[in-house]
């Protein structure tokens, strides 16, 4: 049994520090950067969904509380969207300045995410009593 065990040990000190090796050369910068490309455009696409269903909320009687912690969100992802656009929209270039865009647009996403999301549950109900 402690031979078992000393041969399983052995294969893992030998064998998982390639395993990350693998991993690690799997990366690219260049998928990196059309993830921060596509959260930049995810996000102006999601800016004016929830632009539209703001509007239609206040039409619809949602809760002043629910539309303030969209409004909330949506300051949020602004400050956010903003921060990322100091660095302006990095060329395709391999440069530390995409790391911080990435954070923050991502960032961004999230929180605009987050409020469509919240605007759409609070209209689901409604929409289907006036339906």
């Amino acid at each position: 049994m402690k031979k078992v065990v000393a041969i399983l040990a052995l294969f893992l000190l030998v064998f998982v520090p390639f395993a990350g090796a693998v991993s690690a050369a799997t990366w690219s910068y260049e998928s990196f950067i059309k993830q921060s490309m596509a959260w930049y455009y995810l996000y102006q696409s999601n800016e004016d969904k929830f632009k539209e269903l703001y509007n239609l909320s206040v039409q619809m009687n949602v809760s002043n509380e629910t539309l303030s912690l969209a409004m909330e969100l949506y300051n949020n992802a602004s400050a956010e969207y903003n921060q990322a656009l100091t660095y302006g929209i990095p060329q395709e270039s391999r440069t530390l300045s995409w790391v911080v865009f990435s954070v923050h647009i991502r960032k961004a996403y999230i929180y605009m995410s987050q409020a469509v999301e919240l605007l759409e549950k609070a209209l689901a109900p409604l929409e289907n009593q006036t339906a």
